[in-house]
């Protein structure tokens, strides 16, 4: 027993397999923290989403669009096998051959306890034309369609963003626009900005998924009776003041499309199913057209019922809030690994080289030390911003652990390698969370040559 003690204390190997399975227990609370950062982005788009309840959800236009019920006859087998027939009502669905939307959009910034949400006021011009409305093509008996129901409809998800009356001019007649739709055939969903591949949020998969805020459906929007019959052509145009938050996306429902928007907020992001033909971002504000005609979608000028999904079209532009410290946080958090284990190591080689013993315990403290630097940089980016808390908890650790060192290695020179061997680690993953096209390749470089002066000592 006498002879595997002593072997037990002085065995390199043994030492390493007790330092492993401390790095190993280490992991449970690198999880935890994890959870931690993900509970906390639950928690703030909670908020965000309880302030666009109460000013409005993200906004996804399409519109107008001429709907025209119809008499049909849809065959069906009952329980006996028998063919049976039944009366129902479709409708018929015609988009205008021009449509042309411009738009000022004002952003405010409104705050509850910690978190930011960005908001908006838009009032949208919206005009363009419809061609003669023509059944032809869809194959409807003239005897079965009911002219005298036919409506034109406005998509709009979140009708709580409206905030003035709505009215149309109508080839000339001015008509009131009324809340509901009639049938169901075209579901919009309000844009979900978390869903996206943009600068900021490009790394999805390191983050949990947002609460759902608006689903919309096809009920929700506005629509009015009119007359379209006999019409050879028909003009319109209407001013639409709306609310809303975090995005704003059209459906491109014209034969051309084309939208244009101009803002004061500085950090857009253009996303959806169509780029931007010109866009200009700078320190007054961005502007941006776009341009799309119906070949580049996938969907007629006119259809019947259900037939097409048209909310995959859509485009527009998401106001972003640019510093994403949770994201950030996350991604620090991924390395924590590699950070136990390097610190750990330069311990281990130092007890080697240099003939000291280290306790397990104080490897433990030095562990939960560097653990610990995840929930300062978490807690104080919340408050101060990313940047500055990376550098107020770097640098509270780094100085925690080198001075604790200083007990241990009883020397300056080697607390002193210590302390810069830690600057260029946390200097390092900083140079990584800042470049995030760039992460993959300096990553790996750094880890490469990590392992090279590893493999070297």
């Amino acid at each position: 027993m006498s002879n595997f003690s002593t072997w037990a204390k002085t065995s390199h190997t043994v030492k390493f397999a007790a330092v492993g399975i401390l790095v190993l227990l280490l992991l449970i609370p690198t999880y935890m923290i994890q959870g931690l950062i993900s509970e906390r982005q639950v928690q703030s788009q909670n908020v965000i989403s309880e302030i666009s309840s109460k000013w409005g959800f993200d906004q996804t236009i399409a519109g107008p669009i001429i709907n025209v019920p119809y008499k049909e006859v849809v065959a069906s087998q009952n329980d006996k096998g028998q063919t049976v027939y039944t009366n129902t009502i479709g409708t018929m669905h015609f988009l205008p051959e021009q449509l042309d939307i411009k738009g000022n959009v004002k952003t405010e910034l409104k705050h509850r306890s910690i978190y930011d949400a960005v908001v908006y006021s838009t009032e949208l011009k919206i005009k363009g034309s419809f061609n003669k409305i023509t059944i032809e093509k869809l194959g409807i008996a003239a005897e079965n369609v009911l002219w005298e129901k036919a409506y034109v409809s406005f998509h709009i998800p979140d009708l709580r963003g409206i905030n003035k009356r709505v009215v149309l001019n109508w080839n000339g007649d001015t008509i009131e626009m009324n809340p509901g739709i009639d049938d169901n055939d075209i579901a919009i969903s309000s844009y979900n900005k978390y869903n996206s591949t943009n600068n900021y949020d490009r790394y999805a998969a390191e983050t949990v998924t947002a609460p759902q805020k608006n689903s919309g459906n096809g009920s929700s929007g506005l629509s009015a009776k009119v007359n379209v019959k006999d019409a050879a052509k028909i003009d319109f145009d209407m001013t639409l003041d709306l609310n809303g938050s975090s995005s704003l996306y059209f459906v491109p429902i014209g034969k051309e499309t084309n939208v244009t928007l101009k803002s004061a907020y500085k950090t857009p992001s253009f996303d959806g199913a169509f780029i931007t033909d010109s866009n200009v971002v700078n320190d007054n504000g961005f502007s941006a057209n776009w341009k799309v005609l119906n070949l580049n979608r996938n969907f007629p000028q006119e259809w019947t019922n259900s037939a097409y999904n048209i909310s995959e079209a859509a485009f527009g532009v998401n106001l972003l809030i640019p510093v994403d410290h949770y994201q950030k946080s996350m991604r620090s958090a991924k390395y924590a690994i590699m950070f136990i284990l390097l610190t750990f190591l330069v311990f281990l080689f130092t007890e080697i080289l240099n003939g000291f013993r280290i306790h397990p315990v104080q490897y433990l403290l030095v562990g939960l030390a560097l653990i610990i630097f995840y929930t300062l940089l978490l807690s104080i980016s919340e408050q101060l911003g990313f940047t500055m808390a990376y550098l107020i908890s770097s640098g509270a650790i780094i100085l925690l652990i080198s001075l604790y060192s200083k007990t241990i290695f009883k020397e300056n020179r080697l607390m002193a390698l210590l302390a810069g061997i830690l600057i260029i680690l946390y200097g390092f993953l900083f140079v990584i969370l800042r470049s995030e096209d760039y992460a993959l390749l300096i990553g790996s470089i750094g880890l490469f040559i990590v392992l090279c002066v590893i493999m070297y000592l």
